[in-house]
């Protein structure tokens, strides 16, 4: 007897099984295939067709677990290529078009890949069955499905510039960047941090309070190693949801400001992961650090701390990592690279067969460039772009000035308070207020 579940791997890209059919409950055909696509993460699509009914149905769901944190993808349609750009909507997705309000709950659509103009041909689809009924028995209702039908019609046009929205607590939505590595103009990725209600609705919250009663008997409490300065405690793993361990260290950098190492381990899926954070507040400006590389040998050994506010620019290789793409890193640059390197050389599901572009060769040219830089054939400008100022690398030369590494102070923009929260935080008079 073959076994239900298989590993999907290269050898073996696509497995079929019988599975019965909800329509006629006749023998139906399920295909399940395993990808993954570059900036996201590996999903599993699946298919169903029955040669009976010709019923047949699609599906799109994520082959690891929730993110640490949601993400909200806020698109600007202006042209029919925005229309065509793919989309993978997961069960708890919600798409917004605010422009007519119109919004897709989790419900509807979930776990469908599709492209902006599929999601709302659909919807429109969907509006549109047992309209006939409805004129005969509801006129007014159907009257009203009609104008909305043609405000969708109007928007699928693209005679005036649209805002396509998709939100997900989940962080296993996506929305393409045709741009990519390159950042995207017309395309704002946004990772917040999930409300209570978010964490009840995934059943978070439930995970977090069955590992709590599980270590309750054990009275787990935070060790301090007064020798190597470490500090372990208990956290809940962001793959299986169980309880884990996080090892925390604070550590000076020279010429810098302190910083805190944190590192996960799960014993019960072996999931590992590690964070960088700040041990100081938002500087007053943001900073912009330069770096010429003029030695390999050297620059690559040169020690790079890259906070998860800042973005990673190669204007060499056309490489622009936003803010939230690797999250915080304390590396060398070389470490720095081989991260980048290995992201991008994931295979883009979206660049192939019908859906093929040139972009697939560019990114092969991008990843050559970085492998020629790791293996010290080529020398390039590194630029980090940080608005909360915790970013830094390494002057080789101090305590004197690095004639390589430039540091620039900027004003942050309106829309980079907005992205660290400072717009609406209140310093003064707060306690006045009620509660």
């Amino acid at each position: 007897m073959e076994p239900i579940i298989v590993d999907l791997t290269a050898e073996n890209p696509v497995y079929e099984m019988p599975s019965a059919c909800m329509d006629c409950y006749r023998e139906g055909t399920t295909r399940l295939m395993l990808t993954k696509i570059p900036y996201f993460k590996e999903i599993i699509i699946s298919s169903f067709s029955c040669e009976n009914c010709h019923n047949s149905n699609s599906s799109v769901q994520p082959a690891s677990g929730f993110d640490s944190k949601g993400v909200k993808y806020t698109l600007t349609v202006s042209s029919e290529a925005d229309l065509n750009r793919q989309v993978i909507k997961s069960e708890f997705g919600t798409i917004k078009v605010p422009e007519v309000d119109l919004e897709i709950p989790r419900e509807a659509q979930k776990g469908s890949s599709s492209t902006v103009e599929g999601f709302l041909t659909k919807t429109r689809e969907g509006l549109l069955d047992k309209q006939p009924e409805r004129r005969e028995l509801y006129p007014e209702i159907a009257q009203q499905i009609d104008a909305f039908c043609k405000r969708l019609d109007d928007l699928l046009l693209v005679e005036s510039p649209f805002t396509f929205i998709m939100e997900d607590p989940t962080g296993n939505s996506f929305v393409e960047n045709p741009y990519a590595p390159k950042a995207d103009p017309l395309l704002k990725v946004e990772h917040y941090v999930r409300s209570k209600d978010d964490e009840d609705m995934l059943g978070i919250t439930e995970m977090k309070e069955a590992a709590a009663a599980e270590t309750a008997e054990e009275q787990s409490q935070a060790v301090y190693n007064e020798n190597s300065e470490v500090i372990t405690f208990d956290a809940m793993c962001n793959a299986c949801g169980k309880e884990a361990v996080c090892n925390m260290k604070e550590v000076e950098i020279p010429f810098f400001k302190k910083i805190l190492l944190m590192a996960n381990v799960c014993d019960h899926c072996g999931f590992k992961d590690s964070e960088v954070k700040s041990s100081g507040g938002i500087g007053e400006k943001g900073q912009r650090i330069k770096l010429q590389m003029t030695d390999s040998e050297m620059d690559l050994d040169r020690d790079i701390l890259k906070s998860e506010t800042a973005s990673v620019n190669i204007p060499e290789l056309g490489i622009e990592l936003t803010c939230g793409a690797l999250g915080g890193r304390f590396t060398t640059i070389e470490g720095l690279l081989h991260q980048i390197k290995d992201q991008l050389e994931s295979i883009n599901p979206f660049a192939l067969g019908d859906s093929s572009t040139d972009n697939s060769s560019k990114m092969a040219d991008v990843i050559q460039g970085l492998q020629d830089i790791i293996d010290k054939k080529k020398l390039v400008e590194l630029i980090l772009v940080d608005p909360a100022a915790n970013s830094y690398i390494q002057n080789v030369y101090a305590p004197d000035d690095d004639p390589h590494l430039t540091v620039e102070d900027f004003e942050r923009t309106t829309a980079d308070n907005d992205d660290l929260g400072i717009t609406h935080m209140k310093t003064e008079g707060y306690e006045n207020e009620e509660s």
